[in-house]
């Protein structure tokens, strides 16, 4: 039997999403310009449905004209976006949402000035806390690859290039879903008290839609997929956590030998040697 995707409803989340998409580049309003990229963001009107809509010339329009994030869908994970078209109030956005893992898309021109002006001041938002480890989330987009080369190795511990926007796409889908299930692994190795399954289940419908655009699946004609070796390897990982889930509640909910039975025999165990 095939194991169903979309496991969770796209309301899963309740409160606000702590990962956000953060697009700095002057073209972002331009009809022309992303057009895969822009495909994978939508908005969802009723969350008791897993169908979206996606985001229009006019909500880019509004997007850019807003001072703060819009919560918007991702691959059908709920996400902060925020877009901009100049430097600096793209860096004041970085200030004030410092707490949050953000994944950073600029287009070459602009980045050439931002990039190294961020980095250096906000460092910590593309480090990893636990293992001190850079995070490759700095997506440059621009035409000519070789001629941003010089100035972006200086940051190739934090970035990543590329001149198709469906290939940007495809890496940061892969690279979010990556963060989904090492965040739902540390929650669960620190016991913390929240759910790692909404986290393994967004790494799952992440990879899932990583699945489909390597397979060049168009969203507007379905056809099922093989899952990758990520996404059966988070399913078997989904379906370990849950089976002890499963388990720990039972050992809670069974009975205990409080001293009412005269039997000597242990709880779950069979007398009959």
């Amino acid at each position: 039997m095939a194991t169903p995707v979309l496991d969770l409803p796209l309301s899963h989340d309740d409160e606000e999403p702590n990962h956000i998409i953060f697009w700095l580049d002057q073209g972002i309003g331009l009809p022309t310009e992303y057009t895969h990229l822009k495909k994978a963001f939508g908005s969802n009107t009723d969350p008791r449905h897993e169908t979206f809509t996606m985001l229009n010339d006019k909500d880019y329009d509004e997007l850019l004209d807003s001072k703060e994030p819009v919560t918007v869908l991702f691959g059908g994970v709920q996400f902060l976006l925020q877009a901009f078209v100049d430097e600096n109030s793209c860096l004041e956005a970085f200030e004030v949402n410092q707490n949050k893992r953000i994944f950073f898309i600029t287009s070459g021109s602009l980045g050439q000035k931002a990039v190294p002006r961020i980095i250096e001041s906000y460092r910590n938002v593309f480090t990893d806390p636990i293992t001190n480890k850079p995070y490759h989330s700095v997506y440059i987009f621009c035409g000519i690859i070789d001629n941003h080369v010089d100035w972006a190795m200086e940051y190739y511990e934090y970035i990543q290039m590329f001149d198709f926007d469906r290939d940007l796409l495809q890496r940061m889908t892969h690279d979010i879903a990556d963060y989904f299930f090492e965040r739902g692994r540390r929650i669960l190795e620190d016991i913390e008290p929240k759910d790692p399954l909404k986290y393994l289940y967004w790494a799952k419908r992440l990879y899932h839609r990583f699945d489909k655009l390597e397979a060049d699946i168009d969203t507007d004609n379905p056809r099922p997929v093989r899952p990758s070796k990520d996404t059966r390897k988070i399913i078997d990982f989904i379906e370990k956590v849950e089976s002890e889930k499963c388990a720990n509640k039972a050992d809670e909910d069974a009975p205990t030998n409080d001293g009412g039975d005269d039997s000597d025999t242990p709880y779950g165990e069979s007398s009959d040697y």
